[in-house]
């Protein structure tokens, strides 16, 4: 069987400590997360299928086809319909997303080498998805009315409630304890959280702008009446890469904040199980000291 170093996240660590450790643990399991969600891109490719092509009113608008009367002839209620099926379906699929990556975290940290089985993470999965889901819906509840307030009370609510899903998955609570128990490790650590969460978003907004490149082509080749690019196909296409792209790209951002996740917890709940197995290993390793 396959072994590795296994990276102790549990674990005091301050803001560049959270940052080293989390690409460290991006790298190392970034592929094996990647195989894992690589099951949702069927579903992916139904959205995409589903999505009205945005190309073809691009290409109208490009055209001079200005009147609001048929300018959407093309978009039957049908394809209204789609749209929105596909946007839920999208949503769905990121939730499940985040739900695999945050459960792959909770066993690996268990394990004893670093190895987690993708399998035993689905089983895990659709234990918790339901609960989970409707903490999902609060969470975003709670940040669209704190949005519309003002913005600032948005940003605090997803700052101070954004680790309920993984204390939910790591914590053996209820939904509501979860957000509490979020609240709590963001206490005394807010600026340094939503830091570490803007640092770490900028990073992975750049690198998934690669998969945005064909559908901004796409929007753009059809405004100037490449009529190519106003096809099914392409739209299709170009589409399948966003979603795909974006699923992948995003899992490392769900993984840099579980890191911070076990350094928060450890702060409040000091050393866990896993901490204890290593110092006494350490302890054995190390030879009693001599009394002078």
């Amino acid at each position: 069987m396959e072994t590795r170093e296994k990276i102790r996240l549990n674990g005091n660590r301050d803001f560049s400590g959270n940052f080293d450790m989390a690409i460290k643990f991006i790298k190392q399991n970034f592929a094996p997360v990647a195989r894992g969600v690589s099951y949702l891109i069927p579903l992916l490719l139904i959205a995409a299928f589903f999505m009205p092509n945005l190309f073809k009113l691009y290409y109208q608008i490009g055209s001079g086809h200005n009147n609001p009367d048929t300018i959407f002839d093309d978009f039957s209620y049908l394809s209204i319909i789609g749209g929105i099926a596909a946007y839920l379906l999208l949503i769905l699929t990121l939730f499940l997303m985040a739900l695999f990556t945050i459960s792959y975290m909770a066993l690996y940290v268990k394990s004893k080498d670093g190895i987690v089985d993708n399998s035993e993470v689905w089983k895990k999965v659709p234990k918790i998805a339901l609960p989970a889901l409707g903490g999902g819906i609060l969470f975003g509840l709670a940040v669209m009315i704190g949005s519309l307030l003002c913005y600032i009370p948005g940003i605090v609510a997803v700052v101070y409630l954004g680790f309920y899903l993984y204390a939910y998955v790591n914590e053996d609570l209820g939904v509501i304890d979860s957000f509490q128990y979020s609240i709590k490790l963001v206490q005394n650590n807010f600026w340094v959280t939503l830091g570490y969460a803007i640092t770490f978003s900028f990073i992975i907004g750049m690198v998934s702008m690669v998969f945005i490149v064909p559908f901004y082509v796409g929007l753009i080749a059809s405004m100037l009446q490449v009529e190519f690019f106003a096809s099914e196909i392409f739209f299709i296409l170009s589409t399948m890469i966003l979603f795909v792209g974006y699923i992948f790209t995003y899992t490392a951002m769900y993984m840099a904040m579980g890191v911070m996740y076990y350094s928060h917890r450890n702060k409040i709940e000091g050393n866990d199980l896993e901490s204890e197995i290593d110092s006494i290993g350490n302890q054995n390793d190390t030879p009693p000291s001599i009394p002078y």
